[in-house]
């Protein structure tokens, strides 16, 4: 009878931990990023803003502008996931020079031109309390204060982390093949696998296209997955040969999931002045985010111990992270083959 109840406890929670993580691609490595274009407008004191936020974002709200300018214009095309604007404003009079466009979009940040100030720019924007701003005409942001980047890139690293489902379900393999030193060393290699591809793709030491990443990185999930449940089902514990070839491959992983974190730094918006201090505090941010999980994990494990039920929930967790991994894999190679990625 036990062993029935087992059965089914283990079907039902595989069936909640798959359904649980469905939705998660869409989510994964992705952040509220925008991208910005402001120009001269074909009249004196006019200006044409071009920009592109994220579906989810899409309002109507109006721009924070100057007391001089107002909108005259306003169009919006959806195009797959995102809102693209056209917002055509006129200003009168002379503008102060730290005159500033405030966005309504709640973004996380983005990347901005401009060909309508002092100067042609090119820069990242970072978004502060939910606002991001624009340079009207100087096309300057003033620098940050040390104590602001470690606190908004380190936020960032663990709102990432703690956002990106095929990331925690990778770690979640992890805590689920190991316990005690040997969990602490495969999340330490996984840890300074992906550091350094993080900061060789960043700082653009290493280019590889994205698609083809993000589907490994679904494959690695299912990978681990597998090798859990193969580890578990064993009534001798590993080798050491079998642990220099876990390590070994969990390093590797690391390196692959470490260019996923450089994609999403990059789309974050960093500016030249903060890529070193940015790079940092990220990676730290990931990391105190990947430990808040791992601390999670282990309490549930233990609480589903002291109910006698480690196992049908280890099993359970495996398996769904196995199946959606997989899921994961075909979705991102179908959309890349096909174009859509």
């Amino acid at each position: 009878m036990r062993s029935v109840s087992n059965r089914l406890l283990l079907r039902a929670l595989a069936f909640l931990t798959a359904l649980a993580l469905l939705p998660a691609p869409a989510m994964a490595d992705i952040f509220r990023v925008g991208d910005y274009l402001l120009q001269r407008g074909h009249e004196q004191g006019s200006f044409e803003l071009s920009a592109s936020v994220p579906e989810a974002l899409a309002s109507n709200a109006a721009l924070g502008l100057p007391e001089q300018c107002e909108e005259e214009q306003r169009d919006r095309v959806m195009e797959a996931t995102t809102a693209r604007y056209t917002i055509m404003i006129r200003c009168d009079g002379q503008l102060p020079h730290d005159a500033q466009i405030v966005t309504p979009w709640g973004v996380d940040g983005g990347t901005f031109a401009s060909t309508a100030g002092e100067n042609r720019v090119r820069m990242p924007l970072q978004a502060e309390g939910g606002v991001l701003k624009l340079p009207l005409v100087s096309g300057e942001v003033p620098a940050r204060p040390l104590s602001q980047i470690a606190t908004y890139y380190t936020w960032q690293g663990i709102l990432h982390i703690l956002g990106g489902w095929d990331h925690l379900a990778f770690v979640l393999c992890l805590c689920l093949l190991a316990r005690g030193r040997y969990l602490i060393m495969l999340v330490t290699t996984f840890t300074i696998g992906h550091s350094i591809s993080l900061a060789l793709a960043f700082f653009d030491v290493i280019r590889i296209p994205v698609p083809p990443v993000e589907a490994v990185i679904a494959l690695s999930i299912a990978f681990m997955a597998r090798e859990a449940l193969l580890t578990w089902r064993s009534d001798e514990p590993a080798s050491e040969s079998q642990r220099r070839r876990q390590l070994s491959v969990v390093a590797g992983f690391g390196l692959l999931h470490g260019l996923g974190f450089a994609t999403v730094l990059r789309e974050l918006g960093v500016a030249p002045a903060e890529r070193v201090s940015g790079l940092l505090f990220f990676n730290a941010g990931v990391e105190v985010g990947q430990l808040i999980f791992v601390a999670f994990v282990i309490g549930v494990m233990k609480l589903a111990g002291s109910l006698y039920r480690a196992e049908p929930v280890r099993q359970a967790a495996l398996y769904g992270a196995g199946i959606i991994g997989c899921f994961w894999a075909i979705e991102r190679v179908a959309g890349f083959s096909l174009g859509i990625a």
